[in-house]
């Protein structure tokens, strides 16, 4: 078989992983989603060993709930075709691996650097030389926001290309906000600290990446959790998403002028973080 069945949050040793010559992997991937819309890639990453680049590919069936996960070897010197030529949904996943790894993608039709890390490949590609898309014309102007977006409340810089009041183009720039959490997990020793640093990821999913980070150490440690476990993490990370969708819902309605249904969202947005920190055992005090 050229890829390996497994179930969500299982581990398994990566010699068991089929390893294929780059063309067939490629191509097989792609086939896996070709006329399927219940599958999709959830992880494409690479990591190195000297000049040699393991790359992994993780497709899902949300109908099947399994993931299909192949490999191929590859040297970073030499330039590759690119899934995201005949699937775009891999653009995000070949521009990382660019990044990290000096791996050039003659098709590729946005190759860019993504986050700018510490540890790119090539240290002279920088934010402020980050090469954003324009349109040269006399009637088209450009309007920037950020460094801090009031909408996201993450740090991001947004390059709008409009005609007027009408928006042609939008390009999204997050990358200075990387703080190497991959690195920090391996250089952290303790779980008390990793687990802090799953919950730090981001803002708007302190409770997604903590349990997603659960089921992975879970898994690794060959423990179980009981089911009341189960049942509190399912609680908690509906409730983080009602919280949160309800708080774009206010941002909406701000927009829109509708000044009445937005401080009325961002009331009920309050009473369900109330919650999180009582059932937290943080308190409130409502006075």
């Amino acid at each position: 078989m050229s890829f390996k069945i497994i179930d969500n949050h299982q581990a398994v040793p990566v010699s068991t992983i089929p390893e294929l010559a780059y063309d067939l992997f490629m191509d097989n991937n792609i086939a896996l989603m070709e006329n399927h819309p219940e599958r999709h890639c959830v992880l494409y990453f690479g990591y190195r060993e000297n000049k040699v680049i393991h790359l992994i590919c993780c497709v899902a069936d949300d109908l099947q709930h399994n993931i299909m996960v192949s490999s191929s070897t590859v040297i970073s010197d030499d330039p590759l075709g690119s899934f995201t030529a005949k699937n775009l949904c891999f653009e995000k996943f070949e521009r990382e691996i660019h990044e990290n790894f000096g791996i050039e993608y003659i098709d590729h039709p946005w190759l860019k650097p993504v986050r700018y890390a510490e540890n790119r490949a090539d240290k002279s590609k920088i934010i402020p030389d980050y090469p954003f898309f324009n349109i040269e014309s006399e009637e088209l102007h450009e309007v920037g926001v950020g460094p801090v977006h009031a909408g996201i409340i993450e740090p991001g810089h947004f390059r709008f290309v409009c005609n007027g009041e009408q928006i042609l183009h939008l390009e999204i720039q997050l990358g200075y906000q990387h703080r190497g959490i991959e690195q920090l997990f391996i250089d952290k020793k303790k779980l008390i600290q990793k687990t802090t640093l799953a919950e730090s990821i981001a803002g708007d999913s302190v409770v997604g990446h903590t349990t997603a980070f659960s089921y992975l150490w879970e898994s690794l440690s060959g423990s179980q959790p009981g089911r009341e476990i189960l049942y509190s993490r399912t609680i908690a990370q509906e409730l983080e998403r009602i919280a949160v969708q309800t708080g774009d819902l206010s941002g909406i309605w701000t927009e829109v002028a509708y000044q009445l249904g937005g401080p009325g969202l961002c009331r009920v947005r309050m009473q369900e973080i109330y919650f999180f920190r009582e059932w937290g055992g943080h308190g409130w005090d409502h006075g």
